[in-house]
């Protein structure tokens, strides 16, 4: 499964290790979606095939770090973390 991609054609696994480098952000597998992404104090953010990251993952890691949105989306196509 390594080579899925969200609906917007990001490998899944490029958001999940940009994500991982965001300090306080838990990935774990999901029963329902393949990663769901936690924060303490957030919502939950399901990452699956099924997920548009631009609508999805973005305004919910926008809401986190206050960081640029294209600049998030940039990060997850890239699958690093800049800030």
């Amino acid at each position: 499964m390594a080579g899925n991609k969200t609906r917007d054609g990001i490998k899944l696994t490029k958001i999940v290790s940009a994500v991982s480098d965001i300090g306080g952000v838990i990935i774990r597998d999901g029963t329902n979606h393949q990663y769901v992404i936690n924060y303490a104090g957030r919502r939950p953010c399901p990452l699956d095939t099924s997920t548009d990251a631009k609508r999805m993952i973005v305004p919910w890691l926008y809401a986190i770090t206050g960081y640029d949105k294209n600049g998030i989306y940039q990060n997850l196509r890239k699958g690093r973390w800049k800030n």
